[in-house]
């Protein structure tokens, strides 16, 4: 039986050795552009043969990051870099963008295409929607039960076990653009989930670890446990990895076992407090008291800087000092126990320190002089190197098609504003499992579903003798779009990026997503699409159901958050609106507008329409923002 695969994080050279010298079976890394995490140091492409002929030699696997969101000017050095990298002997390469894969699979003989946890694949219908895809990397929102359906469908599937949790659906998040025109989908987040929102971090996420669940992963059929990281230390990589490696390692041997001395050492290099997330329906995934890594909880300061030690101690070991509000740092330079100085102590003794912490003030141990506990396993067999030929780079050629018709598509909230809104002769989407769903209305199905969802929406859109429909799924675009008497568009949730996207996603009319500037979509050779031009953005989606109505941070904005079917989105603070720059849409060929209304809904659809008329509307834009189209995001 082939064991399962420890995939490890490499954010630079150091953390690389690191995985590799202490049990990877794999390693994935990112080159200087193109990948999600550009933030960290990453790697020249100058240097993937040396790293890929040092991982073999040690029969470890390399994968390649290019999980971001690409714009039409930058296909080509996309590619030419995949290319690079592909000659270079890489094992895979991770993408975001699905309408890719084939060119991949064409162009790279060989090569392995892993699709992104960004891509949003969720449920068996979008799975099969990409067939050539060697490997899922499903999303950390999907509970055990939902992830062995997908196993047992025959798809090839890794899953994240342990690091950070974003506290949106991956791919669905929009508010680091939204706040400040940094990407998560482009690779620079700007952790607007680790910020204060309503004086609390009511966003913040613990982190993940589900090493005790490895003999399930195992028999659940899991190809790969992956380990989030790579902007952190070497010391978090070796130390995870060691961990994970010993755990997999007792399994095959038939005694299971999670290494304590290990587990403390991957906890001091770093943590937010852990949680199993949803893979076993843990409620208590968000930490309101701290974004910032914690290290081992020591205890809680009393009368005379005693304190009882949750956790052993020596003299030289770092601490973090939770003060109300901020955390400061120290190092242990003396430790008395019954009035005599020592250089260390267990956990259970009662001692003195001399730090400046006043009573109830919580202490972290955060770094240990104590050696670092190795481990005896055993290395893959050398995996010879790969051997491939420079064959010339083929792309497709986009069409420059013209938009057949135009017009404006409106999405609303509730059935009335339904009713108005088709008075008004526009095409209105409202969602189909509303109750008061009647026949007549295009239908909107929601961005997130299972399978069964999934289904029920075709079900409903039959009953009601539907035949335009708006989607965010990519499981029922998958059922849908071969029904010929359908009509559908899809959301801008799944972010169409790229002449690429639009030729994969043929069969529909895509609202293109709002993270692209006019410049962006004046790039764009095909023009069969629609642009969103009100409403506020859903800057996330997130699973979890522990939010307030309202959200304010702390520079005083507001946002809003609502429930769409079984999860739940964070609106933008202020509306999108361009009711002064519609014309310019027109004038580079784009023929449909998006408008997502949540009030004042005919009042903002005559304002459309007067303007598509030739006839100009008085409007204040103050209220309102116009998001990227100006700059774009980087």
């Amino acid at each position: 039986m082939k064991k399962i695969e420890l995939l490890l994080p490499a954010g630079n050279e150091d953390c690389l050795r690191a995985a590799v010298e202490n049990g990877a079976d794999a390693v994935y890394l990112g080159v200087s552009s193109f990948n999600a995490r550009r933030r960290a140091k990453n790697f020249l492409v100058e240097d993937i043969p040396a790293v890929v002929e040092y991982c073999h030699s040690n029969g470890v696997r390399v994968y390649c990051v290019f999980n971001i969101l690409i714009k039409n000017n930058e296909v080509k050095d996309f590619f030419n870099m995949i290319k690079k990298v592909y000659l270079a002997g890489v094992d895979a390469v991770i993408i975001q963008e699905i309408s890719f894969v084939s060119m991949i699979k064409k162009n790279f003989k060989g090569l392995e295409v892993h699709l992104s946890t960004q891509a949003g694949l969720g449920n068996r219908f979008s799975l099969e929607l990409v067939k050539e895809v060697d490997r899922f990397i499903l999303p950390r929102e999907l509970s055990a039960i939902e992830i062995k359906r997908l196993i047992d469908y025959g798809k090839k599937i890794e899953v994240f076990v342990q690091g950070a949790l974003c506290f949106s659906y991956s791919g669905k998040c929009l508010l680091s653009s939204c706040i400040g025109g940094r990407s998560g989908n482009r690779g620079l987040c700007a952790q607007p989930c680790r910020r204060k929102y309503n004086g609390k971090y009511l966003l913040s996420m613990k982190d993940l670890c589900l090493v005790e669940e490895i003999p399930k992963l195992i028999e659940m059929g899991v190809a790969s446990l992956k380990i989030e990281g790579r902007l952190r230390s070497p010391a978090y990589v070796s130390a995870c990895a060691k961990l994970y490696r010993k755990a997999i390692d007792s399994h095959y041997s038939g005694k299971f076992v999670v290494d304590e001395d290990l587990f403390k050492e991957m906890k001091l290099t770093f943590n937010r407090d852990f949680t199993k997330g949803y893979f076993g329906g843990d409620e208590g995934v968000v930490s309101s008291e701290r974004p910032m890594g914690r290290g081992l909880f020591l205890g809680v300061m009393e009368m005379n800087g005693m304190i009882k030690l949750e956790e052993e101690l020596r003299v030289g070991d770092g601490v973090g000092i939770w003060l109300p509000n901020k955390v400061d740092g120290a190092v242990i330079k003396e430790i008395e126990l019954n009035n005599e100085k020592i250089n260390e102590a267990k956990a259970g003794d009662k001692v003195k320190l001399v730090i400046h912490a006043n009573e109830g003030i919580k202490l972290y141990k955060t770094s240990s002089v104590k050696e670092s506990k190795s481990i005896h396993f055993v290395k893959n067999m050398p995996i010879l190197t790969v051997k491939r030929n420079g064959d010339s780079l083929v792309l497709n050629e986009m069409a420059n098609k013209k938009c057949s018709n135009e017009g404006l598509l409106v999405k609303v909230y509730n059935v009335n504003d339904a009713k108005n809104a088709l008075s008004e002769g526009v095409k209105v989407f409202y969602n189909i499992f509303a109750k008061d769903f009647f026949v007549g209305c295009s239908a909107y199905i929601p961005r997130i579903l299972s399978d069964e969802e999934v289904v029920n929406a075709a079900k409903l859109m039959e009953k009601f003798k539907v035949t335009d429909v708006l989607t965010g799924n990519l499981g029922a675009y998958a059922l849908l779009n071969d029904k010929r008497n359908l009509n559908l568009y899809l959301d801008y949730s799944l972010n169409v990026f790229n002449d690429y996207d639009l030729k994969f996603f043929d069969k529909a009319i895509p609202v293109v997503s709002s993270e692209l500037s006019l410049r962006d979509l004046k790039d764009f050779k095909n023009k069969e699409m629609a642009v969103m031009v009100q409403g506020k953005i859903a800057a996330m989606n997130t699973l979890y159901s522990g939010l307030p109505s309202i959200l304010r941070d702390e520079k005083g904005y507001v946002f809003k958050v609502r429930k769409e079917a079984g999860y739940y989105q964070i609106l933008n603070s202020k509306e999108l609106g361009l009711v002064n720059e519609v014309l310019k849409l027109r004038e580079i060929g784009v023929r449909r507008w998006f408008l997502d209304l949540d009030n004042d809904v005919i009042k903002k659809i005559k304002w459309y329409k007067q303007l598509l008329s030739g006839r100009k509307v008085d409007v204040s834009v103050k209220e309102f923002t116009k998001g990227s189209w100006l700059k774009g995001v980087v």
